[in-house]
């Protein structure tokens, strides 16, 4: 009574206001103060600084009337908040009566148990020892109130019938764990976690496919039907010679020939897997190179002790900081060993540790496991040995020393070897290296894409070819009756499976499908799953920092039985669920054929193969053709009249198709014109009547210097000159520069004859006025006409050229100017050959100059191309220019500056200029200008 009065008393000490003071005899939760005295408990478990959690070690405490917390701690008090806080002053901490209290449960808390509590229930499995395998263990056992896990290697999973609130007592130095049976992992912080292991599915859907069937085809035939009409693309291209395609014409037709062979149907079970296969390796190969970790009967790593020794590694007992690389299970660098074989030994290795100085694993002769700097051969030597270790191809190291073998095991940290006859293969070798082991680690966390890394494999190459390399193409198919499961990795290696301390949440089922799958997954895509499976049941099992060695060895596991599948017993575990599943057929083409000898091939039967028409063997007849596994006509076919719509008189295009006369080009029938080429004048619109909105069959270009439309312009006109009115065409040359303006005028395709001489007249005349408006002419100006249209207007490229002809001031009245005799001849420079004609591009270049600033205006017309007779002798006309005006300029930019093109004068339809030449225009004169 005096302690509780002193409690009160010292609590209440420092004034207040009467506001202040706390209503009486109520219970008071959540109250916020300054902590004056000290509880008679104080605990910095982070688990029990939650409000919840501390009211549950309130109530489990017979002498605790209430608690607080505050900065991480929970405190205990022996009296009431009444009475500890009689007034309040202002602080951090909350207080709470012991009836505040929301839950009795407590959950990851250090400490122990009453003596009188022990556990019921003890599992001493590696995978029971963590939060997730432990809790499921209480929940599933009856009676089970309570559980507990042990924070070293080798630890307990413990089951406890009472509640924690019964008999739990604090201590954070303890190193079991405890829980109620219905607690979360954790309720506080539970320091650092194994990493953010959250991944999605990264395994692909499987299913099994319809097994493959073939429709019965019917009996392949000969064909007898029509050939569809020939349709023919574009304009119908014309001989140029008809004489020469009528003398040439000819056209085939014949009798549908036989088939030669009739061949045999083809096979429709499939092909067995292949039987000459590469050697599969070994899970572990000899030397340096070679490195592996040490897994124990656990599959904990075995790592180097300061005393020379090797153990397991051990549990943290205190939460490591957050970037220690021990909670990176799947990236933890592991002590690497390696098999080195002694000069004149055999069977038996030195294990080696690699560490900065390679050391030798040694057995001493009381069976302790030491390291030493030498190998001691297969005898003892200072009561050591070293050359005694073997790794079998799956990885599994067994012990032997002289006749004697030994069991190698562990117990916490400690490791010993123990004779034996019929030792235990506790001790597994994990290659540093196991490619699907890699692409499991690199693709856990993706979703889709593990499937279309892994899913597609060579059928022929690779350590597990589905298919024979022969015949190519090859691709596996379900077969009808197939057998699923046949290559379960569990139930077929249960003497490796049986040894898991983990069970993989059925990793083996998708194995065991993945090995199932005909048209996908290969060997090495279903063992990367596989593994990434194990993986990913690894990372949902643990999380925090005390379940480090579980998680390690869950991972070490996952690795160890991804290269054991990777090893000659899982592939043929592989080929065993292929071949219950499994057929290869052929994929292009797609039916599977044997020769005579029992050699497979592929054909397409149902295609165009003449070898394979309709059966395997089938062959069609000579100048025959397969079509859609028929044997038919290799062009067109009209019944059974094999033929070419293209040529063909009787059936031009199409069956019944007959030409009159009887000539087929092209799928359309065609009536020649034989005969010679008639000379004629052949210039057209050679008046300019024909002008609008363009002129007809003329088009204009300028040389460089000046433009189209600005200072050179053509319009269409009247030209008056004694009394007359004649149609031509008006050229304009205006603002001419100092070097003059240059232009063409072009009408393409004029016809000639060969052998035939022409001569070439033109009329032209000056003009100064226009309308009743006189306008400015004072240009010096020449026409030069060639066949073909020069690149420069002041050289002939190689063209036939007329003389120089002038008009201007000078030479100013309406004249008839020529002739210029020419011909042509096939193969000269701007000469084309159509049938029997020959066609040039008749130009007119014109030029204009000697009046910087003026204008030169002229009228062309009446351009005649008349033959005159056979040509005797070939003229030499090319480059032979009759003595006329023609003004120089220098070479450079001599180029037309505009493509040749229709021009389109600037008039009304109907609008004609009337042009004229004032002065002695009266007089026309007739005499043609030499």
């Amino acid at each position: 009574m005096r302690l509780h009065l002193f409690l009160a008393l010292t609590a209440s000490l420092g004034s207040a206001s009467s506001s202040d003071v706390l209503e009486e005899r109520a219970t008071k939760c959540a109250v916020t103060a300054k902590r004056v005295l000290p509880g008679y408990y104080s605990t910095n478990q982070a688990s029990f600084a939650v409000p919840a959690q501390c009211g549950a070690l309130c109530v489990s405490q017979a002498l605790c009337r209430s608690y607080a917390v505050d900065d991480g701690r929970c405190h205990l008090y022996l009296l009431p908040v009444l009475s500890v806080l009689s007034k309040v002053l202002p602080g951090n901490t909350v207080f709470y009566d012991n009836e505040c209290a929301t839950s009795t449960d407590m959950c990851q808390v250090n400490g122990f148990r009453s003596a009188f509590t022990p556990a019921f229930s003890t599992s001493s499995k590696l995978a029971d020892n963590s939060f997730n395998a432990c809790s499921a263990l209480c929940k599933k056992t009856s009676g089970c109130q309570s559980y507990s896990i042990e924070l070293a290697t080798g630890g307990k999973c413990r089951l406890y019938k009472k509640a924690l609130v019964k008999d739990f007592t604090p201590d954070a130095n303890n190193l079991n764990i405890y829980w109620d049976v219905n607690c979360p992992r954790a309720v506080g912080s539970p320091g650092p976690t194994l990493g953010p292991y959250t991944p999605a599915t990264t395994v692909p859907s499987l299913s099994t496919e319809a097994a493959v069937t073939f429709t019965p085809a019917a009996d392949p035939t000969v064909l007898t039907t029509d050939s569809p009409p020939y349709s023919p693309t574009g304009a119908q291209v014309t001989p140029d010679d008809d004489d020469e395609f009528i003398s040439t014409y000819t056209y085939e037709e014949y009798a549908l020939p036989t088939v030669v062979a009739a061949g045999s149907p083809p096979i429709t079970t499939g092909i067995s897997q292949p039987t000459a296969i590469p050697t599969a390796p070994c899970l572990v190969q000899v030397g340096s190179q070679a490195q592996f970790s040490v897994l124990n009967e656990n599959f904990i790593p075995m790592v180097s002790r300061t005393f020379d020794s090797i153990g397991p590694m051990l549990q943290p007992t205190k939460a490591p900081a957050a970037d220690d690389p021990i909670l990176n299970p799947e990236t933890l660098s592991l002590p690497g060993f390696y098999l080195q074989q002694p000069s004149g030994v055999t069977g038996v290795y030195d294990l080696v540790y690699a560490g900065s100085t390679p050391k030798f694993v040694a057995m001493t002769n009381t069976g302790k496991i030491v390291l030493v700097s030498a190998s001691t051969g297969t005898s003892f030597k200072n009561n050591r040995v070293t050359t005694i270790f073997s790794v079998d191809c799956y990885g599994r190291i067994s012990v032997t020393q002289g006749s004697s073998k030994y069991t190698w095991s562990t117990s916490g940290s400690s490791s010993t070897l123990v004779r034996a006859s019929k030792p235990a293969n506790n001790m597994k070798a994990l290659p540093k290296d196991i490619p699907e082991v890699e692409s499991a680690f690199k693709h856990r966390r993706r979703n889709k894409q593990l499937a279309e890394r892994l899913v597609k494999r060579s059928y022929t190459d690779g350590p597990a070819p589905k298919c024979p390399s022969s015949p190519a193409n090859l691709v596996a198919r379900t077969k009808q009756g197939y057998q699923l499961g046949e290559g379960n990795f569990c139930d077929n290696l249960s003497e490796y499976w049986s040894i898991s301390p983990f069970d993989f949440d059925g990793s083996c089922a998708v194995q065991s499908l993945c090995y199932d799958q005909c048209a996908d997954m290969g060997w090495q895509s279903c063992n990367g799953i596989f593994g990434t499976m194990m993986i990913l049941s690894c990372l949902d099992a643990f999380d925090s920092w005390w379940e480090v060695i579980p998680a390690i060895a869950c991972a070490a596991q996952a690795s160890y039985f991804t290269g054991v599948a990777a090893t000659k017993t899982g592939r043929d575990l592989f080929y065993k669920a292929q071949g219950a599943m499994c057929r290869c057929f052929c994929s292009s083409p797609p039916t599977t054929c044997t020769y005579s000898n029992g050699d497979f091939y592929c054909a397409d039967i149902h295609g165009s193969d003449d070898a394979n028409c309709g059966n395997c063997g089938r062959q069609c007849g000579p100048n025959s053709k397969c079509h859609s596994g028929n044997c038919g006509c290799p062009l067109d076919q009209c019944g059974t009249t094999c033929l070419d719509f293209r040529n063909n008189p009787n059936n031009c295009g199409s069956c019944g198709n007959v030409c009159n006369p009887s000539y087929c080009l092209d799928g359309r029938c065609y009536a020649p014109q034989p005969g010679d080429c008639v000379p004629e004048q052949s210039v057209t619109n050679n008046d300019f009547t024909s002008w609008y909105p363009s002129f007809v069959n003329w088009t204009m270009a300028a040389y460089p210097g000046c433009t189209l439309g600005s200072n050179i312009e053509f319009s269409a006109t009247n030209y008056l000159s004694n009394g007359k009115s004649d149609p031509a065409v008006l050229v304009e040359m205006t603002s001419l520069p100092s070097q003059g303006c240059e232009a063409a005028m072009v009408q393409k395709q004029v016809k000639m004859c060969p052998g035939i001489k022409y001569e070439f007249t033109f009329a032209m005349g000056y003009v100064n006025k226009v309308g009743d408006s006189q306008v400015v002419s004072n240009a010096d100006c020449t026409v030069r006409w060639l066949t073909g249209t020069p690149s420069s207007w002041n050289s002939n490229d190689n063209f036939q050229s007329s003389a120089s002809y002038p008009i201007g001031i000078s030479n100013a009245n309406y004249k008839t100017f020529g002739p210029w005799t020419l011909h042509a001849t096939e193969g000269d420079p701007g000469v084309t050959k159509v049938k029997k004609s020959l066609y040039v591009d008749l130009t007119a270049v014109i030029h204009c100059g000697n009046a910087n600033g003026g204008a030169g205006r002229f009228v062309i017309r009446d351009i005649q191309m008349n033959p005159v007779g056979q040509l005797k002798a070939r003229i030499p006309t090319i480059g032979e220019e009759k003595a006329g005006l023609v003004l120089q300029r220098d070479d450079s930019a001599t180029n037309m500056t505009e493509e040749l093109a229709p021009y389109y004068p600037d008039q009304k339809k109907g609008a004609v200029l009337i042009t004229s030449f004032a002065t002695d225009a009266t007089k026309r004169d007739e005499p043609l200008l030499n």
